[in-house]
Order: C-alpha cells, then sequence, then structure tokens
C-alpha cells in the first residue's frame, strides 16, 4: 500500500514541474518570471542642413529671382518633407533676406535651419570716364609752405609756392570718382600750367585737346589775369575762358567751369572779392550760352576761406584742393552719373 501511494506522489509531483516549472512538496521554488520587453525608441526630430550664404545682383534695384537648393532632412518618422520660406525662385528685394526651411515628420516633429539671401544694388556708373583738367597752377597743384621768416621786406607773410602733384585737385578727383565708380576706368588729365593767363591758356587749349580727346573738359582760369591786372583784366580772360568752351564743345566734349575761389585776406596775392565776384558773375552767363554747367567754387569754400587758402591769399591749401575736387565730383555726378529705374 505505502509503494502505491508513493507512486502516486511522484506522479503529482512530475505533473507539476512540467506544468509549473517547480518541484512539489515542503520547500519547492518559486516559478519563473518572464524577461520584461524593452520599451519602444522614442522617436527623434528631423534634421535639416541649410546652404551657405548667397548673393545676387540687381541690374537696376528691382528684386531678383534666386534659385537655391532646397535641402534635405535627415532622421524623423518618415515621410519628412521640407519647405522654406521665401521659397526658390522668389523674387527678392535688395538688401539681406533670412530664408527658413523647416522639416516636418509624420508624427509632427520639426527641425529647422536659416540662411541668407543677399540681393546688392546696381554699382553706380558714369556716362563719361575721360577728364580733361586744364587751367593755370590752381590746376596744377601750387600751394603755400611756410619759410623761416615771418614777414618779408614788403611785410606779407612769408611763403613759398610748391607744386604737390599728389594735392591738385584733378588728382584728387580721379580718387573720389574711382571710389564711386569702381567698375570703370576713370582717367582725369591734370593739364595745368603754372603763372598761365587765360588768354595763353586759350592758345595752348586746341592742342591739348587734340592730345588727349577728353570727353569732360573741366576749366579753370583768371586767377593770373586779375592777380597781375585787376578788373581791367575781367573781360579779356572771361573771353579767353568762352573760348575754350566753344572749343571744346565743337569737338564734341561737356564742359564744367569752374568759377573762381575767394582769396584770403591780407596775402600778398590776394585779389578784392568784388573783383572775384565780377568775374564769376561773367561766367555764368558764358556757361548758361555754351551749354556747360558752372561749378561754384567760390559759394563752396568760402565759409572755410582762411582753412582752404594759404598764407599768399590766392593758392589753396592741401585741404583746400580737396574742396575744389569735392565741389567738381558733386557736380559731376549730378549730371553725368546713370540713373537707374526700377
Amino acid at each position: 500500500m505505502r509503494l502505491y501511494f508513493h507512486k502516486q506522489i511522484l506522479a503529482r509531483a512530475a505533473v507539476l514541474t512540467a506544468v509549473f516549472g517547480f518541484a512539489a512538496g515542503c520547500g519547492g521554488s518559486s516559478p519563473t518570471s518572464p524577461t520584461p520587453k524593452p520599451p519602444e525608441p522614442t522617436p527623434t526630430a528631423p534634421t535639416v542642413t541649410c546652404p551657405g550664404a548667397i548673393t545676387a545682383g540687381s541690374t537696376n534695384g528691382s528684386p531678383v529671382a534666386v534659385s537655391y537648393t532646397t535641402p534635405t532632412a535627415s532622421g524623423g518618422v518618415a515621410p519628412v518633407t521640407v519647405a522654406c520660406t521665401p521659397a526658390s525662385d522668389s523674387p527678392f528685394p535688395v538688401g539681406a533676406t533670412t530664408v527658413q526651411c523647416t522639416a516636418t515628420a509624420s508624427d509632427k516633429q520639426t527641425g529647422s535651419c536659416t540662411f541668407q539671401v543677399t540681393v546688392t544694388p546696381p554699382q553706380p556708373r558714369i556716362s563719361k570716364t575721360n577728364f580733361l583738367a586744364f587751367g593755370d597752377s590752381l590746376t596744377l597743384g601750387e600751394v603755400t609752405t611756410p619759410v623761416a621768416a615771418t614777414t618779408d621786406a614788403e611785410g606779407y607773410t612769408s611763403f613759398r609756392l610748391q607744386i604737390v602733384p599728389t594735392a591738385a585737385y584733378p588728382r584728387q578727383l580721379q580718387l573720389q570718382l574711382s571710389a564711386r565708380y569702381t567698375q570703370q576706368a576713370i582717367t582725369v588729365t591734370n593739364a595745368g600750367r603754372a603763372g598761365e593767363t587765360a588768354n595763353d591758356g586759350a592758345k595752348r587749349f586746341p592742342g591739348i585737346v587734340s592730345s588727349t580727346r577728353p570727353e569732360i573738359v573741366l576749366l579753370l582760369e583768371g586767377a593770373n589775369d586779375l592777380s597781375a591786372l585787376g578788373t581791367t583784366a575781367i573781360s579779356t580772360a572771361a573771353s579767353a575762358v568762352e573760348s575754350m568752351a566753344k572749343e571744346a564743345r565743337f569737338r564734341g566734349a561737356r564742359v564744367f567751369i569752374g568759377n573762381l575761389p575767394p582769396s584770403k585776406a591780407g596775402g600778398k596775392n590776394t585779389i578784392p572779392t568784388s573783383t572775384i565776384q565780377s568775374y564769376n558773375t561773367r561766367l555764368v552767363s558764358i556757361a548758361s550760352g555754351e551749354g556747360a554747367t558752372l561749378v561754384d567754387l567760390y559759394g563752396a569754400m568760402l565759409s572755410g576761406v582762411n582753412t582752404f587758402i594759404g598764407n599768399d591769399g590766392l593758392h589753396p591749401t592741401e585741404l583746400g584742393y580737396q574742396k575744389i575736387a569735392e565741389t567738381f565730383f558733386n557736380a559731376i555726378r549730378n549730371d553725368l552719373e546713370v540713373r537707374t529705374t526700377p
């Protein structure tokens, strides 16, 4: 009987072991726990890399259509779409515009980047580039420099005249024109001659014009005439300037006539203000009659005459020549710069 029950117990233990994975009876082990399933990875947002900055040029100031390659995205739950604003081939105005590109995944997560599109304005241009500056020492670039003695035998402040080509207004004018019209080759020929009267200049002028063939002529003559002869030289000097303007116009050149700068009081070569004003008035009618542009050097330099005119009372300082160049430059820019219409 004991053997029978023992066999029954062993049989039941085998069944329990097979079903529950532990041995029946006192002291048996607990069932084995199932291995937990690893968590699903959290989807990441897409990333997008924009192109580098883009530069385009406008020829007339109007917006320019700019093309670029829409960037591609990486990562994110597919499908991922990329859109940029403003879109490629959109018209971009002059200046800098920020383009934003956004990648959107199917789970609505996004990533974005930006880049700039810069549209540059049209480069300034001028209709004429070959200039002839004709005149006396005020064109050549003669300046006064101090000397040891404070006054000369006549009681005037001592000075020495010296040619400084780099200070001359034609050189300064060329630098100013070249700085603005960077896409063009500008030539300003300095045909100044120290001590020349307007009458002598009228004789020299045709040969200079023939050899240089300028598109633009800048005239500044008469100072030596008035300095030497006073009011009696007004008519002859003005007539000489008129003949040069006619000659230039006959040869197809555009003319700019500079009037005489003011004199500095107390100098050995000072010209009375009334004499300069009378001469300059004549130049107004000459410029009008010859279709020339009058450049008002007198008005531009009057308020700073003690800075712009040297100790001799007549010749400009280096700052004075810069002012003459600036005044011619403004007149040239106003008359000859090519206008762009958007």
